[in-house]
């Protein structure tokens, strides 16, 4: 029986292999899988993504679409909103980065003179100290129409944490989500029989739909895995076979329990203060404690992001040597922190793993190098400690 399975999953891993071969041949004779979007990984840079959504709502918009596109918006989410707003439409002005007070920037606003509506997006940054409320009370002091709550934009819909929230209700907000918000009003975008007839609006349109379903880890590959699904399904062994396969194919989960595992005890183990892993929103990651534990530096699994800060004890932190430490962690990422947290270093310029991201090796680079090589792991992580502990 096992040797059966054997051969049925080599069999069934052939024919999966030829299908690929035969779609990757014919995307590089059309092109059709370049995408100017992915190429800069824009889906992963917040204050990049936001500009392209926010130009789009835009009537402004250099689509020169008028507010065709804004309107989709609105008739996409506005059902959300307590009492279903009217917005004017035809005189609404769209604004990124929107300063308020002490100098905190609403990613996108949408204003018409009687409405304000506040939207943050969050792909990988975490949330802030009041956040949410405090855009919320700005909000209030702007609209003379309606309640407007603060529109929560993430990949998945998730709830903001409580820190950001504290001190005002449910009300305040309103989660929505790329995957079952944005995604649909672009898809609406792109149906719309004007936008047809524009090819370079229509393009970059179906590029940014593209790159926005991986980012919610939707392929858009739908003919190449359906024709590996009629592989797969041809009868009950290969269907036994795939199941075989994939359980034995999550890069994900074994390259993140090694990261939790043998990596974290071998930090653990080699750095004097200790290490420890933890999980949080959008996090799951190693922690040192640095500079006599008044710093804490920390590395996710996919080694996409990376911070330091100054620890809640902390005596005898300056600001001079906090700024050096930044300074140092930016000159070791290759880039400069991300402008809304101060300390987190994100992955557009990380210098290590030598990995292309590509949607589809990625994790199964990264696994291999954690299972095969979890030591090599360990001294990249105290490598960097010991140089940001020697500043």
């Amino acid at each position: 029986m096992e040797q059966t399975l054997e051969t049925n999953a080599a069999r069934l891993l052939n024919g999966v292999t030829d299908i690929i071969k035969r779609y990757e041949a014919r995307w590089q004779k059309t092109g059709e899988k370049y995408n100017i979007f992915k190429v800069a990984d824009i889906a992963h840079k917040e204050v990049i993504m936001c500009r392209v959504l926010a130009d789009l709502m835009n009537p402004q918009g250099k689509h020169g679409q008028s507010s065709r596109y804004l309107r989709l918006f609105w008739e996409t989410i506005a059902s959300k909103l307590p009492g279903r707003p009217v917005l004017d439409i035809e005189n609404t002005r769209v604004t990124t980065e929107y300063v308020i007070d002490e100098n905190r920037r609403i990613d996108i606003t949408l204003e018409d003179g009687m409405i304000f509506v506040p939207i943050e997006v969050k792909i990988w940054a975490p949330d802030q100290s009041k956040q949410i409320a405090d855009y919320f009370g700005y909000a209030q002091t702007k609209n003379k129409a309606a309640r407007i709550p603060v529109l929560y934009l993430t990949v998945d819909g998730h709830e903001p944490v409580d820190y950001s929230k504290a001190g005002v209700g449910k009300d305040s907000y309103v989660c929505l989500s790329f995957k079952d918000d944005i995604l649909p009003w672009l898809e609406v975008c792109l149906r719309d029989e004007i936008t047809e007839k524009m090819v370079p609006v229509r393009e970059n349109l179906r590029q940014l739909i593209a790159a926005v379903k991986s980012l919610c880890g939707k392929s858009e590959d739908a003919e190449m895995e359906d024709a590996i699904f009629k592989q797969i399904t041809k009868d009950d062994e290969t269907g036994r076979a795939a199941l075989a396969i994939r359980n034995a194919a999550d890069f994900d989960s074994k390259a993140r329990e090694a990261f939790k595992g043998p990596i974290t005890e071998l930090v653990t183990k080699a750095w004097p203060d200790g290490a420890e892993y933890l999980e949080e929103e959008g996090w799951r990651y190693i922690w040192l404690p640095i500079k006599n534990g008044n710093y804490h530096v920390s590395f996710n699994y996919l080694w996409d992001k990376a911070g330091i800060q100054v620890a809640p004890d902390a005596s005898g932190v300056s600001p001079e040597e906090k700024n050096a430490l930044y300074e140092k962690m930016s000159g070791l990422f290759g880039l400069r922190p991300k402008p809304d947290t101060g300390f987190v270093w994100y992955n557009e310029g990380l210098s290590w793993p030598f990995f292309a991201r590509d949607e589809w090796l990625y994790t199964f680079h990264l696994c291999k190098l954690y299972t095969e090589h979890p030591q090599e792991v360990a001294d990249k992580i105290i490598g960097i400690a010991r140089e940001l502990e020697s500043v």
